[in-house]
């Protein structure tokens, strides 16, 4: 079986910025929905979130 596309995936990790914890974790399918996500989330203003992106191909070469 082969997953095409696996790499070009974006996936990010929402953070309560007092706390520090990862509320929630997002996988986006193609580049349009990630960008619909950060004009929601511009226009949204959540005082105490920010996001920020996993990198997946370093979690790959350690497991290597």
């Amino acid at each position: 079986m082969v997953r095409i596309g696996y790499k070009d995936k974006k996936v990010i990790e929402l953070i309560n910025e007092k706390t520090g914890d990862v509320k929630r974790v997002i996988r986006f399918r193609n580049s349009i929905a990630f960008n619909d996500f950060l004009k929601d989330f511009e226009a949204m203003r959540y005082p105490n979130y920010s996001w920020r992106y996993i990198d997946r191909r370093k979690n790959r070469e350690r497991i290597s």
